[in-house]
This record gives C-alpha cells, structure tokens and sequence, in this order.
C-alpha cells in the first residue's frame, strides 16, 4: 500500500497485506462427525484454550529448583500474568504452568485447606460466624502457614519436590546433562535439573469488550513477552548466572510461520527475478548463438516478457490480499512459480515476431496469429494442471491452487495486453538462428532407436511406479514447515528433544468429579471418576514418547495435613457452639491431627477413605474432595477442571517425531482411552486430540489428495487436447511423457529421501501443468508440418533450443526458493527443477520416439500418415521407412523458432 503523507490512510498499511494462517487444523476439512480431531478440538476450546506458549529456561550452573532461579522463573511469570484467576480477561492470560506455580500453589495450599474446611464447615451448619474467625486467624499467620510465594528455605522447596508424582516432574523440569561450547554432550547426567519450562495459556477470546475486534493481537502478546524477558535479563544479569531464557512453544511457532512467511517473500523474490532476468539475456543477447553479445537486444527482450510477468504477480498477490482469503506459508512458492512459467509466453510471441517478414505491425499480427493457439492452449492446461489442486480436501492446498490458476490467467491476460505493445514501441530487432547441431544429433536417437528409447523409458517408469513409490514415506513436521532462522522455531526443536514435548495433545474425560459438603446417604462418587483418570494417566504415561498429567497430580503433591499455632484447631472444633456432623469431625483429624494421620497426601487420604465399605467414608471423601478443590487457586483448579466440574482434561505431551513413530504412539493412547471406558472405573474418555492427530489426519488425506488432483490434472488435459486438436488419439500420445514425468517423481524423490508431505503433495498436479507446455509446442509443430518421421526430427530439433531455454529459465526463476529457509520448501523446489528437466528430456526424447512408433507401425498419429501429409500441403509422400539424416539447411529454413 502506498504509505506517504497525506494519503488516505484507510488505504495505507505497512503491514503486509496476506492473511496467512500457520495453525495445522486449517488443513483439516470440515466435517460434521462429532469424533474428528477438528471437532474434538473445538470442543476443548469450550472449557480450556489451546494456544500456548513455552518459555524454556536453560541453567547451566544451579538447579532450576533453586530458589534463586526460582524467583526469577516467577518475575517472568508475575510479569506475564499480573492478574491471576481472571480466567485471561484482564491479561489474555488464562494460566501459567511451571515448576515454580507448582511449588507457590502447594506452599499457599495449607491457608486454604483450612479456610476451605471452615467454609465447608459453615455450608453444611449454617454457622457463617464460626467460618469467618477461622478465617480471620489464618489471614493473620499467612507467613508461618505459606503464602503465594517461592519460599525463603530451600528446604521448604526441597520437601514439596519430593511429594511431586514422577510424570508431573518430567513435563515441567528435566536433566539434559552438559554441553561444551561447541554444542557437545560431555556428560549425560548434569546431577541436577537444568532445565525446566513456563508454560502459558492465552486466552481464545481476545475481544472482551466484544466489539467485534481483538483488543490485543497474538502478535503483540509474543512481543509483549520477549520484551519482558529481555528487560528482566539484563536487570537480573542473567549472563552471570548462567541462566536464559527463549520464548518458543506452537503459538510462537505458528506466529513465526504466520509473520515470516511474507518477509521471506520479499527476501527471495528479488532473487528470483534476477535469475530470470539473466537467463533471459543469455538467452536472447546472441552470445550463446554468436560469441558476441548484443546488449540492447537482451536488454530489450528482458523488459518485453519479463515485465508483464512481474505485474502478474504484483496483481495476483494483490488480489489474495485484497480479498483476505485465508492462505498458508505455501503461498510464497506462488510468486517464484509464476515469474518462471510466465516468461515463455512472451518468448513464444518475440520468438515468432523474429521469424515474420514485413513491417513491425505485419510481423506483430502474423507473431499473434501464429502463437496465439499455441500460448491459449498452454495457459488453458497449466491452469487445468494447478486448478486439479482445489480437488484435494485441504484447504491451503486448494488456495495455491486458486492462487497459481489465478496467476497464469493473469499472466496471459497481460502477455496478450502489453507483450505486442512494449515490442512495438521498443522496436524489437532479432535475428533468427538455427537449431544447434546437438539437438538434431539428440532427436535422431530416438527416430533411428526408436524401441530401444521405450524400453529404457518404460523401465524407469516401471523403477519408479513399482520399487520408489514404495518407499515414499508420508511425513507431516510442522518444524519443517516453519522458518528454521527463527529463534522460536529453533527453540522448540530443543524442547521437543530434551522435554519429549512440543506436540501439545488433550484426552477430553466426561466424568462428574465436584463434590459437595452433603452428608446424604445418596451422595455421589467422585472418587470412582478420578481413580479412573489416575489409571488411564498412569497408562497413557508409560506409552513410549508421551507424558501424562492431570488434575491427579496435585493432589499427590499437595499435603492434607495443616499445622496451624495458637489454640489446637480440634479443640476449636471441640467447642463448637453447633454439633458437628461425625463426616466433618473425620476429616477435621485427618488435616489437623498431624500425629494420627501424618503428612500425608490429599490422594493417600481419599484411597485410605474408599477402603471403608459404608457410606460414610464416602461422606467423608466427598466432603475431602470439596475442601481440596476450594484450596486451590482457580486458575489451577480450571486448568484441568471445567467450571462446573462435569470435564477434566489429561494433558499429553509428545515430541515431534516422523509419523510413523508418531502413529504407533496415538494408537496407543487411543486403544487406553478405549480402555477406560470398560474398566471398574469406567470413564468416557476421548482419543487423543491436538497436533498429534491432526497430523496423522492429514497424512491419510494427503495420499488419496495426490491421487484426486493427478486424476483430473491429467484427464482434462487430455480432453482439452483432444478438443484443441480434434483427435483423441494424438491428445493420448502427446500427454504420454507428461504421465512419465509425474511417474517419475517417485524416483527422484526416493532417491532424495524427500517424504510426501504438504508441500510435496502439490509436485504431481504443478508438473502437470509445467510439462504439458513442452509436449505441446512439439504436438503442435508435427501435425503442422504432417506427421512424418521428417516432421518429428523437425519438429524436435527446430522447438528443443526453445524447451531448454525455458528449462533453464524457469529453474532459475524457481531456484530462488531455495533461499528460504523452510526445511520443507528446498527438497520441493530441487524436485520440481529435477522434473522439469525430466519432462524437457521426455517432450524431446520419449515423445518423438512414441510417435515414431506409430508412424513406423503404420497406425498413424491422426487419420493416417498420408491424411497429415495431405493436410499440411506437403508435397512429397514419406515412406514408412525413410528415416535418412536431418538436412537442417533445406528443410529448417522456414521452421526453426527464433531463439
């Protein structure tokens, strides 16, 4: 947008204007069945959000449970979370999970353990007046009794680790041994944790004045974080303390593919047109054909096909931006793409106008009514090649579809608008050439050879198709789709190899577990619910590559027992003014008679109480549950818990791993899940949902997507062929080396180790597109000139310098991707550059050769061999067998392309 002074700034922006989406679901189609992982997802963005951000603390020389380390993790998290249990609506941020929340939860527990049993107290008496001097006492002695805070004595710290369960330790702290300078791993062990993680939860509803619009972006809360931590960094000198610490986690991550993805854009895209403004004017400047270079000549052919292609692509862009169609960081491949392709169709018409005779308007004319088929019939079926795409059920696949269709009808749209314009006003003069030696030495090998060139073509076909499709791995890494320069992403590859995390993954359980402080004889079992949670986290914990944690582990960490000073809190209750209900005296002697029930856990206390066979010990476990659920924060009781105590939420991590691997593992946990709700402690537990899933989702769409686009790429091709030539027999034959260019990927990227995945799900359909151009000018000039074997050997030689010129061109247009540095992109471009080679060779190689066969056979191409003699006018017959050299000097003279 144009941002000078003065302008409307209701026009102006400086932000760029595409709306790209990094998330993993958005490739996910819609679907109405309740059980798919999108769905399921979205029903977890019900009670809890699902965007998160890590922020990975590295200390090299203390334990990150020092507490000196532990007052700087909690600056980070006070300084991020500054209002607490408002659920993100002052702060956007829902909660914050790490080892120093674990330990200020469990410190400040016992002040309100005890406020909770008092207030229980007063609900099931009606005695508010006794519950608020309890209250009153337990303010006073917050300090003796544990406040919100990392304690003063490591000791203190020390003992709550202890009672932490193993897997609640593995999500938040790890021992990932020393490393030299270099990056070496010295010793395995570091004798401490010198790791750990902050975990945050941002709110998904960012408008809480539900205006309509986000009072604060994704974006600025990233940044808003980063400044923070580097503020607190060099206040704290963290330099000297050894300690850092990186923002990362999959909002950064998405926010990294979201935000980069159009700046790289605009770092590589300069690349690009370079390239392809220098192959141009090697092309075109005669040094290649003369040794002499002719400056303005190249100068000139570049700016007549190179700038129409360059507004192409301006305007393609624009209009993805001006329309806010939602599209992936894939959309950057479609600027390279277009500039490539879009070139040979000003090539094909300056190439012609060098060919033609008269003035320059007579020769401008004859150059459009000459190519004008031949350029249509390019557009139309690269645009068949790429529209296939939109057949996939991904979305951001169908959008570059859309997106690269688009951009060819553009680029013909102003090729046919500006291309015979700028060569009549820049008064374009270039000689014509002959074809070089090499490429009529190169066509009689497969005219004189002609069953020896199909039997090697075929058996690589059958290589190919048989051995390398086998081998083609489908692997879905988000990591690999995301800018590898970025700190975030760099970091997050880290914490997937250290924590075995970084795919976020959540088992949604069905299950009442709220307990109230009734002493009815009906009461309910919350209890039975949460055994059956525990057992599915313990499973789910021992599957390989996973840890498990959930609402379980804070009550093994928390203590049930209180010690309070001044007057014994039993004798208080002793002397209550109302007779206490024998429950509450029960659970009063299990949290204030330290010396008959020791210190033992919440969880310890409700599996001694579910050993009584009566109904009271039930009355006494539910009036347990009440007191530990109330002595929670409510940002830690709404982490696992729904608010009304109906869904609870067992947060799975796993690293990032290939999909296979990745596979086997959410089987696993899927078959637990199963499991869980026929167990005695039944539960209606869901398959795993997140990152995960997701990606073996779209790893089982990918394959069957590549297969729907190749189907209708090719099919429409051949029909619109067909159509165009009138003939379905010669539109079969001509898009027979497109069919084994596509073949071919298999074997390119097998040999490569390239794995199918987003990016590379889109080769088949764009090799469509790209390949049939070759086999088309070739088509086109043997049914001019009638179909021979002398046509063919024409035909080949006179387009092949034209075919290696738009090789090249479109290698070095498309060449410029590898400056991107996404992992996924730069084996998808060195592919898509192999196969274009291959369908240059196989336009010049196997398609001469299969029409040789037909010749030779006698079966014609199109109505016979003397049928196309007689149409082209031609005046001497061809034998089937005369296949005698090529005489470039007698018979090219009116068919060669300019070059």
């Amino acid at each position: 947008n144009d941002c000078r002074d003065e302008y409307q700034p209701s026009w102006c922006s400086e932000e760029g204007a595409l709306n790209v989406n990094g998330e993993m679901e958005v490739y996910l189609p819609e679907s109405t069945d309740p059980l798919s992982s999108k769905n399921l997802l979205q029903e977890v963005g019900e009670n809890w959000t699902t965007n998160i951000m890590v922020v990975y603390v590295e200390s090299e020389d203390y334990n990150v449970t020092d507490t000196r380390i532990l007052k700087e993790i909690d600056l980070i998290e006070k300084s991020v979370n500054n209002i607490r249990n408002d659920g993100g609506d002052e702060d956007s941020i829902v909660y914050v999970l790490s080892i120093s929340t674990v330990i200020k939860e469990v410190n400040s527990s016992a002040g309100r353990v005890v406020k909770a049993f008092f207030n229980g107290v007063a609900d099931a008496t009606g005695n508010e007046d006794f519950s608020d001097s309890i209250n009153q006492t337990i303010d006073e002695q917050s300090d003796i009794i544990g406040n919100y805070a990392i304690p003063e004595e490591q000791d203190r710290v020390d003992r709550i680790l202890e009672e932490m369960p193993q897997n609640a330790l593995d999500k938040l702290v790890r021992d990932v041994g020393t490393y030299d300078a270099a990056g070496n791993l010295v010793n395995i062990s570091a004798k401490h944790w010198n790791r750990a993680v902050i975990i945050i939860g941002i709110s998904d509803d960012l408008d809480t004045d539900n205006d309509g619009i986000n009072d604060v972006s994704i974006p600025e809360i990233i940044e808003k974080t980063q400044i923070k931590i580097n503020e607190l960094s060099i206040e704290n000198n963290w330099e000297e303390k050894n300690l850092s610490m990186t923002l990362t986690g999959p909002v950064p991550l998405t926010n990294a593919i979201t935000e980069e993805s159009f700046k790289l854009f605009w770092t590589v895209f300069p690349i690009g047109v370079v390239a392809v403004a220098g192959g141009l004017f090697l092309f075109h400047c005669d040094l290649l054909q003369t040794g002499r270079p002719r400056w303005v000549q190249g100068i000139k052919t570049v700016i007549i096909t190179g700038l129409p292609t360059l507004c192409s692509v301006w305007v393609t862009l624009g209009i993805i931006g001006f329309s806010d169609y939602e599209v992936t960081m894939t959309v950057i491949i479609v600027g390279p793409i277009v500039l490539a392709l879009g070139v040979s169709y000003g090539l094909h018409i300056t190439n012609r106008y060098a060919e033609a005779k008269g003035t320059p308007e007579e020769k401008i004319e004859e150059a459009l009514n000459s190519t004008g088929k031949a350029v249509f019939l390019s557009a139309t079926t690269t645009i068949i090649g790429f529209i296939s795409l939109v057949f996939t059920p991904m979305r951001p696949i169908q959008t570059v579809g859309y997106s690269l269709a688009g951009g060819i009808v553009i680029v013909y749209i102003m090729t046919m608008l500006m291309v015979p314009n700028l060569t009549l006003l820049l008064d374009l003069k270039k000689p014509s050439h002959p074809p070089p030696k090499v490429f009529v030495s190169t066509v009689n090998v497969p005219v004189n050879w002609t069953k020896a060139s199909l039997s090697v073509f075929l058996l690589l076909m059958l290589i190919s198709a048989g051995v390398s499709r086998q081998n083609i791995e489908e692997n879905i890494d988000l990591l690999d789709m995301a800018p590898e320069e970025v700190g975030a992403v760099q970091k997050m590859k880290v914490y997937s190899d250290e924590f075995e995390s970084g795919q976020p993954g959540f088992i949604l359980v069905k299950a009442p577990i709220g307990a109230e402080p009734s002493f009815s004889f009906t009461a309910d079992h919350p209890y039975g619910n949460l055994e059956g949670i525990e057992n599915l986290e313990t499973e789910c914990d021992r599957i390989s590559n996973t840890t498990a944690v959930s609402i379980v582990f804070l009550m093994k960490a928390i203590a049930v027992g209180v010690n309070v000073s001044g007057s014994p809190i039993l004798d208080i209750l002793d002397n209550s003014p109302v007779p206490l209900p024998e429950p509450i005296q029960e659970v009063a002697e299990i949290i204030f008679d330290r010396e008959a029930s020791g210190n033992v856990s919440f969880w310890a206390a409700l599996d001694t109480l579910d050993a009584q066979e009566d109904d009271g010990g039930r009355q006494v476990q539910n009036f347990l549950l009440y007191v530990f659920y109330n002595s929670l924060t409510t940002e830690m009781r709404e982490l696992f818990i729904s608010s009304d105590f109906s869904r609870n939420l067992i947060y799975v991590d796993m690293p990032f791993m290939d999909s296979k691997t990745t596979a086997v593992a959410v089987t696993q946990l899927n078959l637990k899940t199963e499991a869980a709700g026929k167990n005695e402690n039944s539960i209606d537990a869901s398959n795993l949902i997140g990152v995960a899933p997701i990606s073996i989702e779209i790893n089982e769409l990918i394959v069957g997507s590549q297969w729907r686009s190749l189907f209708f790429a090719l099919a429409f091709t051949i029909l619109t062929l067909a159509l165009v030539f009138r003939d379905l027999r010669y539109a079969l034959l001509t898009t027979v080396p497109v069919g084994f260019t596509v073949g071919m990927q298999w074997i390119v990227m097998d040999s490569n180790g390239v794995p199918l995945n987003l990016v590379t799900v889109m080769i088949g359909s764009i090799l469509v597109g790209v390949g049939v151009d070759f086999s088309i000018h070739i088509a086109n000039r043997v049914k001019e000139l009638g179909g021979t074997l002398d046509a063919i050997k024409m035909a080949c030689a006179s387009t092949g310098m034209s075919l290696a010129e738009a090789t090249t061109v479109t290698a070095m247009g498309m060449s410029c991707a590898f400056f991107i540095p996404i992992p996924a992109i730069k084996p998808f471009v060195a592919v898509i550059i192999v196969l274009l080679i291959v369908a240059a060779l196989s336009a010049l190689l196997l398609l001469p050769a299969i029409y040789s066969i037909m010749v030779k056979t006698n079966w014609g191409l199109t109505g016979g061999v003397q049928s196309m003699v007689k149409n082209a006018g031609l005046r001497r017959a061809v034998a089937r067998d005369e296949i005698d050299a090529l005489d470039a000097s007698l018979i090219l003279g009116s068919t060669e392309e300019a070059w």
